[in-house]
This record gives structure tokens, sequence and C-alpha cells, in this order.
């Protein structure tokens, strides 16, 4: 028996971020609140997305998954593409830099926006049977026919209402600059990654999350670096809380896209090892059948209060890894010791399940 999502859950939490990007425009939520139930939210709604994805045939499903090699060079990539940022943000005149990132978003905004919300909008309106036109593309002119691989197309008549309206949306972030509208777009982004990245194993997850602790505390207290992109650039790479309404400028509170992604991933991968274990012993004791995930989402709730709470006493920008990177992995750890289970945890590689799957095929 494996975990299942449930659909009536899952919808439901769509209903809540509806209500979390909507009321905020309107009726002021503290912004260390607007925080606790923005980002657990989209932690949780990309993990289940995720799962489901995981859940579909291999030729179907779109998962891009870390390597160990990619886990240890993303802190030192991550940081040549931060101060490449900083020094772009210095260098560049401003007015041309927003022009240039309002079309790219724009672009990717209209995907990414289209891919989060297609489902569901699908679902909601049980429009899985409508006419589907399909098409392939050649693009690959250079190739013979049959050598080349081509962009396959398939959607019905309501996605494309749903992508023109998408793109419709990101067209207006990109005119407007609305804090709203780049939380719409950021969430979308937030759930794609958590969605479409896997962790190889539980030890590459540890190898990523604890080098990008380091990479997070180092740029925050060591640098200037990270608040000057974070506050310089523009773009839906952050969830922004109002402080106050009705009033320009408008004071925002922010935090990034990685505080997010980045354990919603190591999360996401709690979840599917709580799938794969299949949770009996919880079953017998009339317990939740996945205890991993929820330890997890507790420990990545607590640490971003914790984040909240210093950033609050020390009113400064603070580093959300540092606090949210050791609730993550010792949530994980405490849960494997108290189940008798931190062995086959250490072990646990998802990379190991496809090849052995792949075997047997």
């Amino acid at each position: 028996m494996s975990v299942q999502v449930s659909s009536d859950a899952l919808m439901a939490s769509y209903g809540l971020l509806v209500v979390m990007l909507t009321v905020p425009q309107f009726v002021l939520i503290h912004h260390h609140l607007h925080l606790l139930v923005m980002a657990p939210l989209l932690v949780w709604i990309g993990c289940q997305r995720a799962l489901l994805e995981s859940q579909k045939a291999p030729g179907e499903s779109q998962v891009e998954t870390v390597s160990k090699r990619d886990a240890l060079r993303f802190p030192l990539v991550g940081s040549a593409v931060l101060f490449g940022l900083f020094i772009v943000i210095k260098l560049v005149n401003k007015e041309y830099l927003d022009i240039l990132i309002s079309v790219y978003f724009t672009g990717l905004g209209s995907f990414g926006l289209f891919g989060t919300v297609q489902g569901p909008i699908t679902k909601a309106f049980k429009a899985e049977q409508l006419p589907r036109w399909s098409k392939d593309f050649h693009w690959q002119f250079w190739k013979k026919r049959e050598n080349s691989e081509p962009i396959s197309i398939s959607c019905s008549g309501l996605d494309v209402v749903v992508y023109l309206l998408c793109a419709g949306i990101a067209i207006a972030y990109g005119i407007t600059k609305k804090w709203w509208l780049n939380n719409l777009l950021g969430s979308a982004f937030a759930v794609q990654g958590i969605e479409m990245l896997s962790l190889g194993s539980y030890i590459i997850g540890c190898l990523l999350l604890t080098g990008l602790f380091f990479y997070d505390i180092f740029w925050v207290f060591g640098t200037q670096v990270m608040v000057a992109v974070a506050k310089g650039l523009d773009a839906p790479i952050k969830i922004l809380f109002p402080k106050a309404l009705g009033v320009k400028p408008l004071p925002l509170s922010m935090l990034g896209l990685g505080d997010i992604v980045i354990p919603g991933i190591f999360v996401a991968m709690m979840l599917r090892f709580d799938a794969k274990q299949a949770c009996a012993w919880a079953r017998r004791h009339g317990l939740v059948n996945t205890p991993y995930f929820h330890a997890n989402m507790v420990g990545y709730v607590l640490g971003l209060a914790l984040t909240v709470a210093v950033m609050h006493v020390f009113d400064a920008a603070q580093p959300a890894l540092l606090y949210l990177v050791p609730a993550c992995i010792g949530s994980s750890i405490i849960t494997a010791v108290l189940r008798g289970e931190l062995k086959t945890l250490l072990n646990f590689s998802e990379e190991k399940a496809e090849d052995k799957d792949s075997k047997t095929d």
C-alpha cells in the first residue's frame, strides 16, 4: 500500500493559496504571520505534487534528479551567479536592467504559471476528457526527420484559454510590477521547483543542504551581496509581505524562493521516503502514514518561526537556511532514531530504486 495524495486536501490547499494571494491586497495581515502561512503552504503543495509526479510512468515524468556532483557544485555555482548579479546591478543602468528582467520573466512566468494552474483548473472544471490537439514540431531542421527529436505539444481548448490568461498575468506583472503579481508568479516558480527537482538520495540531500547552509551564512553575514541582490533585482524570485497598505512606497518584508524551494525538495524527498516505506508500523498503531513528512513540515515551520523571531529581535536580515537546514535534517534524523530506521534512512536512494526498476523491466 503506497501513500496517496488526497485530492480534496490538495484542492483545498489551492483554495487557501488563492485566499492568501488575494486577501492581503485589501486586508493587512501581519507580515510575520503572512510569511509563516505562505511559505509552509507552498512547500506542502509542492511536496504533494512532487509525490504525484514521482508516481507517473517513467516516460511521463519530467523530474530532474540532483546528482552528488550537482549537490557539491551548487554552492559554488550559486555563489558565482549571485556575485555576477551583484556586479550587473552595480554596473548596468537600472532602467535597462528592469526592462530586460521584465521581458525575461514575462516569458518564463507565463509558462511557470500555466504549469502550476493547468492541472487544478482542469480538475475543477472536470475537463480531463475534452478533445485534445496534438502536434510534433521538428525544430532540428539540420537532421533527418527520423533522427530528430521533435517538440510534442498536446493541449485542449481549455488549456489554450488558461495559457492566454497566464500570459496576460505575466505581461501585467512585467508592466506594473505589482507586489501581489510578483507573489503569484513567485508562488508558481516555488511549487514548480519543488515538484520538478528530486534529490537522488538522502545523503545527497544532506550534502546539498549543508553546502547551502554555509553559502547562505557567508553571503548574508559576511557580505552585503545577498541583501543587495534581493532588494535591487525587481523580479519574482522572492515572496513579498506588505507591512502596511495604502501608502507609497509600500513597505515590504521578503523571503527568497530559495528558502522555500531548497528545504522544500528535501521535505518532498521525505514524503517519497514515506511512500516507499509504506509505513506499515504507523498503520498498525493507528497513526498517520507519513511520519517523516509531517516531522519535516513541523521542523520547517519551527525553523521559519525561529528565523522570524531572530530577525525581529535583531532587526536585521537573516540567512533563513541557517535555521531551516538543521530543522529539516534534524527532524528527519530524530524521527528515524525514534522509529529505529536510521540505517534505512541513510541508505535511502531514489536513484537505486530507479536502476532496479529498469533492470527488472
